[in-house]
């Protein structure tokens, strides 16, 4: 079995995983170039 620190540090791995490839995908399926300096208007830094 998986000790306690091994699996969370899994799951947050296949969390950051997951998110990548959601936005690769969102990037694919709307056809447009991937943005490198883009900057969220959500977020106010």
């Amino acid at each position: 079995m998986l000790n306690i620190k091994g699996k969370r540090e899994k799951l947050s791995l296949i969390a950051v995983c997951n998110k990548l490839l959601e936005q690769a995908l969102a990037t694919a399926k709307s056809r447009l170039i991937y943005g490198v300096n883009y900057k969220s208007i959500l977020v106010k830094n």
